[in-house]
């Protein structure tokens, strides 16, 4: 069930209505009908440029540009995902969320996993408490990420699971048992054990490492239950959280070890991916904590720069400016808490961080030879699928574009000419996205996000009448951002929802800052200001037509074709007058 658009979801939106969530955090003014205005909660400003609208059900800031419903900014401002920002809303207002897991299963595997890490905590002292002060951790660090120490006993931890009326098959489902041929027995054994959190700063399970070479592997995690996904959480979130909100950037690194190394040089915003790199869910979470630049310190070796290499494909990583950090010598974080000088060599580390399209330079060209025609290729074909983009507003791709036409002494006209012979050849149809100049998809995006805030500004119970009239009169090309607002707009009923999906995608804080703005018509105006827009937009559609046949002019002369740009041009023309007059 999507709860999102869930019968909940309105109960609690009727119930609690968003100014008085946001006044418990925002001192609220009036600024017009329905509409208040105050300091941004997340970010630092001294002029009001936050804005609720009361009867839209929605907040925006022009500072930070952060928007949304009740829900999003209970997620903001808590820093929790959408299930908890709903969960504990549901409970404030009385209303009953349709289960998703068998009721009380979620409690019952938090209060034993808390009785294991009681167990662990209090199991930590003598050899293992040793071996972490060795490695230069502190006891504040150590008791700041909660780490303990699972004995060597089989049955310790089962017996202390026992005394406190937890039966085997319950510390099973929370993952710190294990179970071979009816048998029950401790998952982790003679191993350091770092608790892990969810957003919320509950533990959820556990990674426990090995304290002898012999053992392995050297790392064991609890295996994935009801309240743990490796790829949605991050290691030291929690202890991260003021930090990344304050220095609006993120370390992330992979090792447990090189965490809580960092958080004690004082490089508290620094947080661990629990995989091999990092997982778009991740990515989300760091963003939802108001990060806009990250720093990508994994280790120096292939692995390193493979998962380097994969998290800087994730379309999310987008929303950042991504450095990666290269560190020297083969050392990671965890190593310089041994050193004299160790703050500032991370710094200096810091410092040298290569922004994105420099690292990915550099990791194509090793080992090619840039003065043969053969190396020069070989980069282009590992950076092409990068520097070809669907997206009107991405910066990489024009600074890799730049960086490569310097480093391999090309002609800009014979790099898009590769790029462009790698493309697949889309219909007719589809193509406006594809062969429109980047002024024109920048101009096209806005005016559509103008005319469907418009659109959203109408009652919800006539909000099909007008998707419809709009699509007859500017029959938006498939995969334009108005056909997709269009198609969803023909099932989904609720226009908090649909911004909510344009959220995601990413053009949902221009769209609110349009609503929010957007004066309150009467109907009869509105239509007036529609026509305008649309007449703007169908001519913003010909125009990206008109490109394509001057395109195919090039390659054939043909007097139809000619024929066809008249007749595109003589209708721009009639367009421009009807949003003039």
């Amino acid at each position: 069930m999507d709860l999102r658009s869930s019968q909940a979801t309105e109960q609690i939106r009727s119930r609690l209505p968003l100014r008085e969530l946001v006044g418990r955090y925002v001192a609220l003014k009036p600024a017009g009908k329905g509409r208040w205005k105050g300091l941004c909660p997340f970010h630092q400003e001294k002029t009001p440029s936050f804005h609720v609208d009361e009867n839209k059900g929605f907040f925006h800031c022009f500072g930070c540009k952060a928007g949304g419903d009740l829900f999003k900014f209970m997620e903001l401002i808590e820093g929790i995902d959408f299930r908890q920002a709903l969960e504990r809303l549901a409970h404030e207002t009385g209303v009953e969320l349709p289960a998703s897991r068998p009721e009380g299963s979620k409690k019952e595997l938090l209060e034993v996993i808390k009785l294991a890490q009681d167990y662990f905590r209090k199991s930590l002292q003598g050899g293992p408490l040793q071996y972490l002060e060795n490695r230069g951790l502190k006891p504040e660090s150590i008791e700041r990420f909660g780490l303990g120490y699972a004995p060597q006993s089989r049955d310790g931890l089962l017996r202390h699971l026992q005394a406190a009326g937890v039966g085997p098959e319950e510390g099973l489902a929370a993952g710190v048992l294990a179970e071979r041929e009816g048998r029950f027995f401790d998952r982790f054994r003679n191993r350091i054990t770092f608790p892990l959190h969810d957003p919320l700063g509950r533990t959820v399970a556990f990674t426990a490492r090995a304290l002898t070479p012999e053992e392995q592997p050297k790392y064991l995690n609890s295996p994935e239950t009801a309240l743990f996904k490796k790829s949605l959480l991050l290691y030291g979130l929690p202890q991260a959280r003021h930090a990344l909100r304050d220095k609006k950037r993120a370390v992330v690194v992979e090792g447990l070890f090189d965490v809580i190394a960092l958080h004690q040089l004082g490089f508290e915003e620094t947080v661990g991916v629990l995989g091999s790199s990092l997982s778009s869910e991740q990515a989300h979470l760091l963003r939802r904590h108001e990060v806009a630049e990250l720093y990508l310190a994994f280790d120096a070796d292939e692995a390193g720069r493979k998962a380097t290499l994969q998290s800087l494909g994730l379309e999310i990583v987008r929303s950042f400016l991504v450095y990666a950090v290269l560190l020297e010598g083969g050392k990671d974080p965890g190593d310089l808490l041994l050193a004299e000088d160790g703050l500032l060599q991370f710094k200096e580390f810091l410092q040298k961080a290569l922004p994105e399209v420099e690292f990915r330079f550099q990791s194509a060209s090793e080992n090619q030879d840039l003065k043969t025609p053969a190396g020069k290729r070989a980069v282009l074909e590992a950076l092409a699928p990068r520097m070809i983009s669907s997206e009107p507003f991405d910066p990489v791709v024009e600074r890799l574009k730049a960086l490569v036409v310097g480093r391999l002494g090309l002609e800009a006209r014979a790099l898009e000419d590769f790029l462009a012979s790698g493309k697949k050849v889309r219909s007719d149809k589809s193509s406006s996205i594809a062969f429109s100049r980047p002024d024109l998809l920048e101009k096209r995006l806005l005016l559509e996000l103008d005319l469907i805030a418009q659109i959203l500004s109408v009652p919800e119970d006539e909000l099909a009448t007008w998707v419809e009239y709009v699509e007859d009169h500017t029959w938006p090309p498939e995969g334009s951002l108005l056909a997709e607002f269009a198609s969803m707009a023909k099932t989904e009923k609720s226009s908090q929802r649909i911004i909510a999906h344009f959220e995601r995608r990413g053009e949902g804080s221009k769209l609110l800052e349009l609503l929010v703005m957007g004066p309150g018509r009467p109907l009869s105006e509105l239509q007036s200001s529609m026509e305008r827009s649309m007449a703007r937009l169908r001519e913003i559609y010909l125009m990206e037509r008109l490109e394509r046949l001057k395109a195919q002019l090039h390659t054939e002369a043909d007097n139809n074709i000619l024929r066809e740009i008249h007749e595109v041009q003589r209708a721009i023309e009639a367009e421009r007058r009807v949003y003039k007059r």
